[in-house]
């Protein structure tokens, strides 16, 4: 929040003090709430109209512009987003900085890396603003949800030291009628136990992953990843890898999907979906399009692929092919947790 007197200068020339001071108090509210949504439905929703109010002409969702309104009245009862919608996207981007700088953790499932990768998602597919200051504040949010998100890629996949049991003790009770026997098994094993677990799912993961790579085969579309175009092969990676995956995808993951780049063409979304062609409803079957439908900005790889339809300004923009197999990794595999959670044993 240490940068709110510079983005508030977005929205007004000097702004004081007691303006300052209401958007921060503002802020703290809105992130505490929003960092306590605990349904997926609610985070993507949440990081869908933040995203929105940070691009674009930043005319903020309705029901956004009301929450963040009645935060900032608390302590500025003469606010209203109607007349200040780009206040709207301050408070909100700097409420989800607040929340991406919480604390990694080692279960790599929480509301915060919903909120990291829906946020990278949808940010990094949005045209950059020619507004310097509001890009500026779009650009810090979208470069925390991805560092963040990497970083907690790799956090969840430590491995965890294997502690030594403790010291199993058996308690003997003699009554009249039976005798009873109680131990602390579980307490003394729990530890040790949990942490063969993690490790071992971890490992099947990896092993999961690397045969996939050997195969060199699409299970998708049946077929040989050499025998397609470039742009087809890469995105069909991208797809395919998040389906062996149990956590959000790493950067090890992105590279091993690109291990077979060669040309790299630039091609735009429209483009991509033309040159996907008949295979577009096999690849559009590994995934859940109903909440594709339901978040299209968060999805638009996965969006068009349902559909068919690439539109908008940000889909006619030239991205390499390898960029596009990055955005099928990060989509799929943010839509791959969401339906299933995290993949056990």
């Amino acid at each position: 929040m240490d940068n709110l007197p510079v983005h508030m200068r977005i929205a007004m020339l000097t702004p004081s003090n007691e303006d300052v001071d209401s958007r921060k108090a503002a802020i703290s509210t809105l992130s505490s709430k929003w960092g306590k949504l605990n349904q997926i439905a609610d985070i993507l929703a949440k990081a869908e109209m933040i995203a929105a109010s940070l691009g674009g002409d930043g005319q903020p969702a309705e029901s956004l512009g009301m929450e963040v309104q009645n935060a900032v009245q608390k302590k500025a009862s003469a606010f209203l987003f109607t007349e200040s919608p780009l206040e709207v996207g301050i408070c909100a981007g700097v409420a989800a900085l607040s929340i991406l700088e919480e604390p990694l953790s080692t279960s790599g499932w929480t509301t915060v890396d919903v909120y990291s990768n829906a946020l990278w998602s949808s940010l990094g597919f949005q045209p950059p603003l020619q507004d310097e200051k509001r890009e500026k504040l779009r650009q810090e949010v979208l470069e925390l949800a991805q560092k963040r998100s990497r970083e907690a890629a790799e956090k969840v996949r430590e491995r965890k030291a294997v502690p030594d049991m403790a010291d199993l003790t058996v308690t003997i009770e003699e009554g009249e009628e039976e005798t009873k026997t109680e131990t602390n098994f579980k307490k003394a094993s729990g530890a040790t136990i949990e942490a063969l677990r993690r490790n071992a799912a971890l490992d099947r993961e990896e092993l999961d992953f690397l045969w996939w790579v050997q195969l060199s085969r699409s299970r998708l579309l049946n077929r040989q990843f050499a025998s397609m175009p470039e742009p087809l092969r890469l995105v069909t990676s991208g797809i395919e890898a998040a389906n062996q995956l149990r956590r959000l995808p790493a950067d090890l993951h992105y590279e091993l999907v690109l291990r077979t780049v060669e040309d790299d063409p630039e091609i735009d979304l429209p483009e991509l979906i033309e040159i996907i062609g008949d295979d577009r409803a096999e690849l559009a079957g590994a995934v859940n399009t109903t909440r594709i439908a339901q978040h299209p900005t968060i999805f638009p790889f996965l969006h068009a692929l349902s559909t068919g339809e690439a539109g908008g300004v940000a889909a006619n923009e030239k991205r390499k092919a390898s960029t596009w197999a990055g955005r099928a990794l990060l989509e799929a595999g943010l839509i791959r947790m969401c339906e299933n959670g995290l993949m056990k044993l």
